[in-house]
């Protein structure tokens, strides 16, 4: 394992200078307190609001970045390898907006992607200047958070929705979906949650967590949730029973989705699942989405269609006659496809590379806290492989914020250890 491998995608700078006075050490409360504001909030706005997620880290970064300086004398500087491997990608996407069908409007969604990642990173690496007893207190605040996010989610459910009723459109039948993008959140947020409980005495109670909220989102009719939960709970179990499954899994999976997902697609549609009576309508026209997107892509293989093109392309082939109606869609709902479909063979392979550094770095915790990254991670492309549109800006505020708060789950001394191993 490489020893310069650090917790989080952000590399301490060797011999950086540090102001032990009495305003370093006022500067340092503060970006504790930053933390864990941010660490309390997230659970609660990701189920309320989630796409609030996007402004709270934005909100995050501002103040921690001058915080940081004010008690470093420097400002929060990223990982490089992790940095040029985001600005490789968000280039390519740049580009690739050139022969989009709305090259502005793609040109504009790379920067606001742009904005969102420099945010995460400039948090990571501002989360160096903790010592244990401040995240110490941060994953208090987590866990506080977590506990309040669920307890307005049983509220609102049992007196039927007061809060959400006063400022949601009140279409009958609906309320039932209302949590689901919350209940996703909380399939990722719950495992630095379960993290900080198993390394404060909980040990294997702590998947209670999990297991018992997967049971529960089947009630929410959130198939996404419901999914990230499992793929949570069984890569953290298939993590646990050795030292190098965990890294295994998470290589493989990048790799299956990138590379298996375009022939899954073809033979899901070939054997007639669009049409089979064993699926819901909803998941009979994912497959009908992804088998048009599996074609696009065919046509244009190497450079794609142009990023952000994805929510263009079914109209076009629509109006033009082409193409099912019921093919039109935003997104192809599945992330590989998207990245593909848009950027190409190109922007796959960009995409690979990342993916693999993530793993790798995740590969680098110490234990419990390394499998719970990694059924965090296997969670995120479980449920991107079926949901969301891939750069919708709340989806990626999300991911860089949870995966922000793994590093406030284990102290000094195991974290140390665990970069040994």
């Amino acid at each position: 394992m490489d020893g310069d491998h650090s917790l989080s995608p952000y590399s301490r700078r060797r011999g950086a200078p540090r102001a032990d006075t009495k305003d370093s050490a006022k500067a340092r409360t503060l970006l504790t307190a930053i933390f864990c504001a941010f660490a309390a909030l997230l659970p609660i706005v990701a189920v309320v609001a989630p796409k609030g997620t996007v402004g709270l880290l934005l909100l995050a970064a501002i103040l921690a970045a001058p915080t940081h300086w004010w008690a470093c004398r420097r400002f929060p500087v990223p990982d490089l390898r992790m940095s040029i491997a985001l600005v490789v990608l968000l280039a390519w996407c740049a580009i690739a907006s050139a022969w989009s069908v709305e090259p502005v409007q793609a040109l504009v969604l790379a920067i606001r992607i742009a904005v969102v990642f420099a945010a995460g990173m400039i948090l990571f690496a501002a989360s160096a200047a903790l010592d244990d007893a401040a995240r110490e207190r941060v994953g208090r605040w987590l866990i506080a958070g977590f506990g309040v996010s669920l307890a307005y989610m049983a509220v609102e459910i049992g007196l039927d929705y007061p809060l959400l009723r006063s400022f949601k459109e009140p279409r009958p039948g609906s309320e039932a979906v209302w949590f689901n993008r919350g209940a996703v959140a909380l399939s990722l947020i719950v495992w630095p949650a379960v993290a900080y409980l198993w390394g404060r005495g909980l040990g294997w109670k702590s998947l209670a967590l999990p297991v018992l909220l997967g049971i529960a989102s089947t009630f929410l009719l959130s198939a996404s949730a419901t999914l990230g939960f499992a793929t949570g709970v069984a890569a953290f179990l298939l993590a646990s029973s050795h030292r190098r499954a965990g890294r295994a899994i998470t290589l493989a999976a990048c790799v299956v989705a990138m590379v298996a997902t375009p022939l899954a697609v073809r033979e899901m549609h070939d054997h007639g699942w669009h049409r089979a009576d064993w699926l819901a309508s909803s998941e009979q026209h994912r497959v009908e989405i992804w088998n048009f997107s599996v074609e696009r892509i065919a046509e244009k293989p190497l450079f794609g269609w142009g990023f952000d093109s994805s929510r263009h392309v079914g109209k076009l082939f629509h109006e033009a006659g082409e193409a099912d109606p019921r093919i039109v869609s935003l997104h192809p709902h599945n992330a590989p496809l998207q990245i593909v479909l848009e950027l190409g063979a190109v922007g796959a392979v960009i995409a690979l590379v990342l993916l693999w550094l993530i793993s790798t770095r995740l590969d680098s915790l110490p234990s419990r806290m390394r499998e719970c990254g990694q059924a965090m991670f296997i969670a995120a492309l479980a449920i991107g492989c079926v949901a969301f549109g891939q750069w919708q800006n709340w989806w990626l505020a999300l991911i860089a914020s949870v995966a922000l708060l793994m590093p406030f789950t284990a102290t000094t001394a195991a974290r140390d250890s665990g970069r040994q191993l």
